[in-house]
This record gives C-alpha cells, sequence and structure tokens, in this order.
C-alpha cells in the first residue's frame, strides 16, 4: 500500500552556514582516522563559485562523501535517501548541510516520479545559482573496490540541466577516485584522485534527452582513470590480492597511470585467454591453500611483489610508545568507548569508519572542552586560562600525535612481518606460491 508523505521542496541555495561549520569537523575526523596520501589532480579542480558535478566511485558506505567534503572548496550539495527527511528538526538540519531527498521504490510513494522530479529541479536551479553537486553514479555502495554499472540519474540529471538553461549544457563534470589502503582500519592510508573534466555535451540529443549508453561508457571510462577497478566480476578476489601488493594508495599521478592499464588488460585477458586465467585462479588456490596450512606473517601490501619492496625498519619507534600514550590520556577513554560500542553493534565492515569516525568528530572536541573547563576549575588562583588552554591543546594535538606514532607502527609492523617473510627460510613455500602467484599474472 502506497504511503502518504509530505512532498518536500528544498530551498534554493549555494551555501549554508551549517556545512561550513560543519565541515571542519569534517576535515579533523577524516583526517584523524586516516593518513592522507595524496590529493593528486587537485589544483585543477573549478574554483569556486563555479557551477560543476564531481562524480566518484562509492564503496565505503556513508564515509564517501567526506572526503569530497573535507577537501574540495566548493560547498557540496548530496541526494540523501528521502526517509530521514520525514523528521522535521532532522530535515532542517539536511537541508542546512545542502542535503536534498531523492525517492527510491522501496519508499512506496504513489507519486515517487513527481516527488524525484522536483528534486531535481531544484538541483538543475542550485547549479543554474553557482552550486556544485556531489553524486555517485553507482546508486549505492559496494564495498569491493571495482565499478559496477552506473544508473541513470546522473545523465537524467545533466540533461534536465541542458533543457531548462542553456549555459549549463557544458557545465564541468569532474571524477573523483577514493583509493582506500583498508577502509575500516584506523590510520590506514586514503588516497584521493581528481580526473579530468567528463565531456558530455555531444551525448544531448536534439529532443533535450541524453543516449544514456555512449554517456554511461565515457563516465565510466573517465572513473576507472582514477580508480582501482577489478573486473570481471569472477576474477575479482583473484586479482585483489596482487593489486594489493601494488600498494596503490602511495602511488603518485605518474605512478599510479600503469594501474588502469594493467587492471584492464588483466580483464580482457581473462576473457581471451581462458588458459592464463586457469593458470593464474590455480596458481592464487595454491597460494590461499599454502597460507592457510603454514601461515606467514603479514598482509599483501607488506610483501610486496619481492624483497625490494620491504619497508624500511625503524626499530625506535616503539620507543616513543609511552610518549604517544601519554599524548593521547585525555582522548583515550572516549576513544576507546567509541571503539567498543562500534565493534558490539555495527555488523558491516563498510559502516565502521563512518561510525567510529562520526561519533570521534562529535565527541573529541566535546570532552576536550569538558575536561578544559575542569582544568581550569581546579587549578591554582591566576592560572584558570593557561590550564584550561593547557588541557585543549594536549587533548587536540596529543590526538594528532598519537594518530602519526600509530602510522609509524603499521610501517614498522609491516617491515618486520615483509622481512620475515621474504626471508626467513620457513616460510620459503608460502613465498614461493606467493611468487608463483606474482608471476602468473605478468
Amino acid at each position: 500500500m502506497a504511503k502518504t508523505r509530505p512532498i518536500l521542496t528544498p530551498p534554493v541555495q549555494v551555501s549554508h552556514l551549517y556545512y561550513r561549520l560543519t565541515r571542519v569537523l569534517v576535515w579533523s575526523g577524516i583526517t584523524r582516522y586516516f593518513r592522507i596520501r595524496g590529493l593528486d589532480g587537485f589544483d585543477s579542480l573549478p574554483k569556486p563559485g563555479t557551477s560543476a558535478i564531481f562524480i566518484s566511485n562509492h564503496q565505503n558506505g556513508m564515509m564517501d562523501p567526506m572526503p569530497i567534503c573535507a577537501f574540495i572548496p566548493q560547498q557540496m550539495h548530496y541526494l540523501t535517501r528521502a526517509d530521514v527527511f520525514w523528521n522535521p528538526v532532522f530535515r532542517h538540519f539536511l537541508f542546512g548541510w545542502n542535503q536534498m531527498p531523492v525517492y527510491r521504490q522501496r519508499d512506496r510513494l504513489a507519486d515517487l516520479r513527481h516527488r524525484n522530479d522536483i528534486i531535481f529541479d531544484v538541483c538543475v536551479d542550485r547549479m543554474e545559482a553557482g552550486a556544485a553537486m556531489a553524486l555517485f553514479p553507482e546508486g549505492n555502495h559496494n564495498p569491493f573496490p571495482s565499478l559496477r554499472p552506473l544508473k541513470g540519474g546522473l545523465a537524467e540529471m545533466l540533461a534536465r540541466g541542458g533543457r531548462k538553461h542553456e549555459d549549463l549544457r557544458d557545465i564541468q563534470l569532474i571524477p573523483i577516485g577514493l583509493d582506500y589502503e583498508h577502509y575500516a582500519d584506523w590510520r590506514r592510508q586514503l588516497r584521493v584522485r581528481a580526473g579530468t573534466p567528463i565531456p558530455y555535451a555531444d551525448c544531448l540529443k536534439e529532443d533535450g534527452t541524453m543516449d544514456k549508453v555512449a554517456f554511461h561508457d565515457r563516465v565510466s571510462t573517465a572513473l576507472k582513470k582514477v580508480m582501482v577497478d577489478i573486473q570481471p566480476t569472477e576474477a575479482q578476489q583473484i586479482f585483489h590480492d596482487g593489486v594489493r601488493a601494488r600498494r596503490t594508495t602511495e602511488l603518485d599521478a605518474q605512478a599510479w597511470e600503469e594501474i588502469p592499464a594493467t587492471l584492464e588488460a588483466w580483464r580482457k585477458r581473462w576473457s581471451d585467454d581462458p588458459a592464463w586465467a586457469a593458470r593464474v585462479t590455480e596458481a592464487h588456490r595454491a597460494w590461499q591453500s599454502t597460507q592457510q596450512a603454514q601461515p606467514a606473517p603479514g598482509r599483501p601490501e607488506a610483501w610486496g611483489q619481492g624483497p625490494e619492496d620491504v619497508r624500511a625498519r625503524r626499530w625506535w619507534v616503539r620507543l616513543l610508545n609511552p610518549l604517544a600514550r601519554l599524548a593521547h590520556l585525555p582522548t583515550w577513554p572516549i576513544a576507546a568507548l567509541i571503539r567498543q560500542r562500534v565493534k558490539k553493534n555495527v555488523r558491516k565492515l563498510e559502516f565502521v569508519s563512518t561510525m567510529r569516525m562520526g561519533f570521534a568528530m562529535v565527541f573529541f572536541p566535546l570532552v576536550w572542552l569538558i575536561e578544559s573547563a575542569l582544568a581550569g576549575a581546579l587549578a591554582p588562583e591566576g592560572w584558570a586560562v593557561v590550564a584550561a588552554a593547557g588541557m585543549w591543546v594536549w587533548g587536540n594535538v596529543g590526538s594528532r600525535l598519537f594518530g602519526r606514532f600509530n602510522d609509524a607502527m603499521h610501517i614498522l609492523r609491516d617491515a618486520e612481518e615483509g622481512q620475515a617473510f621474504w626471508h626467513d627460510p620457513k616460510h620459503s613455500e608460502v613465498r614461493q606460491a606467493w611468487q608463483n602467484y606474482l608471476d602468473a599474472l605478468k
């Protein structure tokens, strides 16, 4: 049975104070949770105030909009599932964060198409006023690093914009690639790549509609240049470990160029050369079997593609552990509580980082504020301001330093495990199986 809900018409706006204030928290949260390895191509992004649509791969649940919000200067405008807008209080804040509802079949609304027409018209009017949209053309997220078939919403929005406003026929369409080393783990690496604008005016038909086949092919090609896209579906698990060994998050723009070409070559050869596909499959199976029977320490990122890829071992990092713990002391109780609650209540891995970062970017500053107030209240006369400010700096800067320490510990563990993997005689069988798998991929 169709439901009855109010028809929502978001205001036409380019920016909002709520977004501006919240963006500071988002930047703080994402740079504390992930180790940001690079923002490639960002020097060529459109200037703030320029109408544009940024499109991205969608791997990590609700986390994926966060890097776009934090690192792209423009205020972004997003489409969000409609059911979170029914509460008027939530709706007020969501509108302030440039969010607009998009209706899905599961909402069971009889006038669903009419409602989405209203929202798309608002999107177009916002872009005409100078707003920038951020969209995920796959429609929903998939935790595996691959690009799925695109939905029709992006093409419809661009066609609608071209019909309503002539100057929107050549709006800049910018591909963004999000590359997570491990999207759930704290202080793992994240690299964000921005590609060149995608031309699409020639895909607009005379009747004002979009040639979706040609358009989707062009958009997919552009996205694959800035993201890890492992294809075909049946080979994804087999290729994935070989991709991890290439450490894509650590590759600068020049070194990255060979990755999309390699992935496309694998995809094509898998289809064209069944004998090669069978060899790779068997080599991967043999490595996994050997690894399960005789586990070797570490992970593909630690091993790399050969002994020359073993990371430098900075043994002295462990000596900094007491100082790092001391720096983290003001933040430790709330950080431990958040970690414990998320571990208990969040079942899907792709929502772990979103929940941990979301709670942290709200509660960390609140806890530091309370601790600062207590320090000021308990300080000797005349020292209240100094004590309060010192406690705030201790919490804020100490959290950053503890994150950097954990970066160094990740590298040290990788170095030790990589060294053991390639040089310890007891791992010779696993090592040979891993090398056979990498050789099969060549």
